[in-house]
């Protein structure tokens, strides 16, 4: 029969001088639910021992007892028992129940005392492992206001007194400065104590590729995005009819533009298989009505609803928007309407734009909390429209380089508001069909027909940036012909040579050189001598224009103020130290006797500074291969 308080106590004094305590009267403690009925009865039992003059003793077992305790607690203790929860979890020396979360514990005394966690029901239920970072993140189940809800918070959040309080009392969860180490322990507990229900999932906060797997397709990994791009993830799946949309498609891809849009879309998840740099596909025309817009919502419904502020963007946002976003999507392509809403943003040219969104990579942020946020990388293409080019005649060589640029320039499809209507209703078959496609091919084999492209194009009259691009864009639209629009043949280079640009077009010491002398040839009058009866020039004189008696293979030299020279060039965005560099290795600047580019001579009777610049009568012949001579079987082609 089970002795009661009292007669423990008395039973202590029946106890010979070198015979030990007995364990019943220790786990008696642990049965007393009131906490004052339990510090009145451990008194009595120091009491006893001090009468007994054995209350050192006494106080060591009853700590050991503790220790044990709270030991087999943790083991073998409470599991939660809150109504309608979740999932039912082992939580140790806590009692969670409908009351709320508490424990008992024992202060420095030994006397016991009960220890808050929370006033309500809340326990961990799911941990995800995000595969990029390894850091963890955890949902919470809570329930407030008559309901269970859920929260989804970093790692860090459950472990710092601070950081649970500032993120969790925002959402309603009784967490203060009081009970934060109690509530952060339990959830510790709760974790540690139910390793095969609490198991990590796999999971990712982006789109793209990850290892083999693919996101949104992957079936053993968990999407844990920011909210923020909600709108673009659940925009990501197959709906309608694929036939229906294959059949449209196949009509709008008669257009030779629309076709690349389509391509340029696909090419975004080879780049990173093929070890390419990321690229800008950009259709525009002066004119609206052309259709350009919906030619890019055809290519994006490849993957999912191309509707305008899902999957297709308006241009009216920030640069940190654009990165952030491009860094989301990873592989999939960012498309981005009407550029020209961002000129207000960028100074002469998208030159800065196009050097950040290519380089794949984002510069580090600091965090408002302290610190600096992960590094953001991307391999994904940028599908752009606009009124005007993206490129300008002064735009750097790594802005020219990284763009494939389409004008139209005439209408790319018939009736697009029907073309949207279908787009809108029908789309994203494509998308899965495509990458389980290329998850049954080896990388290499992938890779070995990419470079036959490159090759091949490497011998035009472009250059390697150019060629990459191009050469990624040549073969998805030949897997395209491959496994969706299989009554097509693929493109040839032949098809689209018109869309790169000349090794000459991108050199920006060429394109200056050009604008000079497209500048000499607006305004001859600068050149002539005002004191002659017949000149026209009856204000600035700029230069002259002579013989080189000297360089008999140069028709004529210009001999241009330097002044008058520096100004035009820095108005048309050249920078005249950067490219009198390249000017001079192509001997185009003739030195003086002091072997110096810059002449202390006069001109119509006026001493200044002169440069001397020679003009070509025409351009230099590159040593690339013609088109005709790949067509004639001098090299092979892939597939063609």
């Amino acid at each position: 029969m089970e002795k009661s308080e009292n007669e423990l106590i008395a039973g202590m004094t029946e106890l010979h001088p070198g015979q030990p305590f007995p364990d019943e009267i220790f786990y008696k403690i642990f049965e007393i639910d009131g906490n004052i009925e339990r510090t009145q009865y451990i008194e009595a039992l120091r009491n006893q021992a001090r009468g007994m003059k054995r209350i050192n003793e006494f106080n060591s077992v009853l700590k050991a007892f503790f220790l044990d305790y709270a030991q087999k607690m943790k083991e073998t203790g409470n599991t939660t028992n809150f109504t309608g929860q979740p999932v039912t979890l082992q939580c140790g020396p806590w009692r969670a129940n409908d009351l709320g979360i508490s424990m008992q514990k024992f202060d420095g005394k030994g006397m016991p005392v009960i220890v808050q966690a929370c006033t309500h029901p809340i326990l961990p239920v799911k941990v995800y492992k995000n595969i990029d970072t390894g850091r963890e993140r955890i949902t919470l189940a809570y329930f407030k206001y008559g309901q269970w809800q859920n929260v989804t918070v970093n790692r860090k959040a459950c472990a710092d007194n601070k950081a649970i309080v500032d993120v969790l009392s925002d959402i309603g969860i009784e967490v203060t400065s009081e009970n934060a180490k109690s509530l952060i322990r339990y959830i510790s507990d709760c974790v540690g104590m139910n390793p095969a229900t609490l198991e990590p999932v796999r999971s990712i906060n982006r789109l793209g590729w990850a290892g083999g797997e693919f996101m949104p397709y992957a079936e053993d990994i968990v999407y844990d995005g920011d909210e923020a791009y909600d709108v673009i993830y659940k925009n990501i799946r197959e709906h309608g009819n694929f036939e229906v949309w294959k059949q449209h498609c196949s009509i709008l891809r008669k257009n030779k533009v629309v076709r690349l849009a389509f391509a340029a879309s696909f090419a975004s998840v080879l780049i990173e298989l093929v070890n390419v740099l990321p690229f800008v596909f950009h259709i525009w025309s002066g004119e609206s009505g052309t259709g350009k817009t919906v030619a890019i919502m055809a290519a994006m419904s490849i993957w999912g609803n191309p509707k305008m502020g899902g999957l297709v963007k308006t241009m009216n946002t920030t640069k940190v928007g654009i990165m952030r976003t491009s860094a989301f999507l990873y592989s999939l392509p960012y498309a981005g309407d009407e550029l020209q809403t961002m000129k207000d943003k960028w100074t002469t040219n998208f030159d800065q734009l196009i050097y950040q969104i290519t380089e794949g990579i984002d510069r580090g942020r600091g965090r408002a909390s302290g610190g600096v946020e992960e590094t953001k990388t991307w391999h994904n293409s940028f599908l752009f429209t606009g009124e005007e080019p993206i490129v300008k005649s002064n735009s750097r060589a790594g802005s020219k380089n990284r763009v494939i640029e389409v004008e139209a320039e005439e209408k790319l499809l018939e009736d697009g508001n029907h073309t949207v209507s279908v787009l809108t209703e029908h789309y994203g078959h494509a998308g899965r069909m495509l990458i389980a496609y290329l998850q049954g091919i080896k990388k290499t084999d992938l890779q070995e027909q990419y470079r036959q492209y490159f090759d091949a194009m490497c011998q035009l009259d472009t250059t390697e940036k150019q060629a990459m691009a191009m050469a990624c864009i040549l073969l998805a639209d030949r897997i395209l012909t491959e496994v969706i629009f299989t009554e097509e043949t693929a493109f040839t280079i032949k098809e689209v040579q018109q869309y790169l640009r000349s090794a000459k077009e991108v050199d920006i010491a060429e394109s200056s050189y050009q604008a000079v002398l497209n500048w000499i040839a607006k305004n001859p009058v600068r050149f002539q001598n005002p004191k002659e009866e017949d000149s026209l020039n009856k204000g600035e004189v700029w230069g002259k224009i002579e013989e080189d008696a000297e360089h008999s293979e140069i028709p004529s030299v210009a001999v241009i103020n330097k002044d008058v020279l520096c100004e035009f060039l820095e108005k048309s965005g050249f920078d005249y130290a950067a490219v009198s560099k390249k000017w001079a290795t192509k001997e185009r600047l003739i030195k003086n006797s002091q072997g110096k580019y810059v002449h202390q001579t006069k001109v119509y009777g006026i001493r200044a500074s002169y440069i001397k610049l020679a003009m070509e009568s025409e351009t230099d012949e590159n040593g690339f291969m013609k088109l005709e001579d790949i067509e004639n079987g001098q090299i092979e082609l892939p597939f063609d």
